[in-house]
C-alpha cells in the first residue's frame, strides 16, 4: 500500500466515523424532540451543526478520501464548483453555528442577571432567525467560491491555484488570490475570537459557581451542578476543540496565500484534513456530555 493509499484509508475512516456519527446524532435529535413534543433552544442549534457537519463531509471528506483510489465523479467544472460553494458554506455554517452555541450558552449560565436574562429571553425568541442569518452570511461570503473551480488538470505551470486532485480552483491573478484567502481568514477569525470570548467568560462563570460551592455539602453541589453546567463544559470542549483545529489549519492557509504561489497538493490535503475533522469529532463530543442523548442511544440498543 503506497503513501496515497494509506492518506485514502485514513481519510475514509475519518469520514465514515464522521458521517455515521451525525446521522445517528440528527436521528436521535429528532427522535428526542418527538416523543417530548419539543425541541429546546440548543437542541436546535446542535441538530443544525450536525446537519451542516454531513455536508461538509460529503463535500470535503468523501471526495478526498475516494481520489486516492482513483474515484473520482465531479466530470463537469459545474460539479465541481457545485462541491466547492458547499464546502465553503457548511464549513462557515459549522464555524457560525459553534459561535452562536457558544454564545448562547454563555448568556444561558450569566442569565441570573437580570440584564442576561433579557438577552436570554431575545435570543431564544428570534433563535430561527439567528439561525437563519448564519445562513444567509455563510451563502453570501462563499459566493466566490463558486467562480474559479474546474475540473482536475495538470497543475504544474499554473500559479495562485489551489489543487483538491479532482478539482483546481484557478485564480486568474495574485491580487484576487490573496484579496479571496484574506477576507475569508478575517470572517472566520471574527466568528473564532467571538466564541473563544464567550467560552472564556462561561469558564469564569464556572469557576465562581464551584468556590461558591466549596462550603456546601456534596449533596448540594450535586442537586445544584445541573444540565446547563454540563452544556457548559460540552461547549467548551466544542470550542477548545475547534480552534485548535481552526489555528493549524489557517496557519497553512496563511502560509499558501502570502508564500506559496501554487496549490502545493500536500498543504491542501493536510488543511482539508483537519476543515473536516471537527466534523467528525462532533458526535463524539456530544455523546460524551449530552446525558440525555446518550441514555437515549443505550436504552435504544439495550
Amino acid at each position: 500500500m503506497n503513501a496515497q493509499e494509506i492518506k485514502g484509508v485514513i481519510f475514509f475512516l475519518t469520514t465514515v466515523i464522521g458521517i455515521f456519527g451525525n446521522a445517528i446524532i440528527l436521528v436521535f435529535m429528532i427522535y428526542i424532540a418527538l416523543q417530548e413534543k419539543k425541541m429546546m433552544h440548543s437542541e436546535v442549534i446542535l441538530s443544525s451543526l450536525a446537519c451542516s457537519n454531513l455536508i461538509h463531509l460529503l463535500t470535503v471528506g468523501l471526495p478526498h478520501s475516494l481520489y486516492p483510489f482513483g474515484i473520482i465523479y465531479f466530470y463537469t467544472d459545474l460539479d465541481c464548483k457545485s462541491d466547492v460553494y458547499l464546502m465553503r458554506v457548511s464549513r462557515v455554517m459549522i464555524i457560525g453555528l459553534t459561535c452562536l452555541l457558544s454564545c448562547f450558552q454563555c448568556v444561558t449560565l450569566a442569565s441570573l442577571n437580570p440584564q442576561w436574562a433579557t438577552l436570554k429571553l431575545k435570543m431564544q425568541k428570534y433563535l430561527i432567525l439567528l439561525i437563519l442569518i448564519v445562513c444567509l452570511i455563510s451563502l453570501a461570503s462563499s459566493i466566490n467560491s463558486a467562480l474559479y473551480p474546474v475540473t482536475g488538470r495538470n497543475a504544474t505551470n499554473l500559479k495562485y491555484t489551489f489543487n483538491l486532485g479532482y478539482c483546481l480552483s484557478i485564480y486568474p491573478d495574485k491580487l484576487v488570490f490573496e484579496l479571496t484567502g484574506f477576507i475569508s481568514f478575517a470572517r472566520d477569525v471574527a466568528f473564532v475570537v467571538l466564541m473563544a470570548l464567550a467560552s472564556a467568560h462561561i469558564l469564569l462563570i464556572l469557576h465562581r459557581h464551584g468556590k461558591q460551592m466549596k462550603g456546601k455539602r456534596s449533596s448540594d453541589r450535586s442537586q445544584e451542578a445541573g444540565v446547563e453546567q454540563q452544556a457548559s463544559k460540552m461547549v467548551v470542549a466544542f470550542v477548545v476543540t475547534y480552534v485548535s483545529l481552526f489555528g493549524i489549519e489557517n496557519t497553512i492557509w496563511f502560509y499558501q496565500i502570502s508564500v506559496s504561489k501554487q496549490g502545493d497538493p500536500s498543504y491542501n490535503d493536510s488543511r482539508y484534513f483537519l476543515s473536516f475533522c471537527f466534523s467528525s469529532l462532533f458526535p463524539i463530543i456530544l455523546a460524551a456530555y449530552n446525558q440525555k442523548l446518550r441514555h437515549r442511544i443505550i436504552c435504544y440498543k439495550c
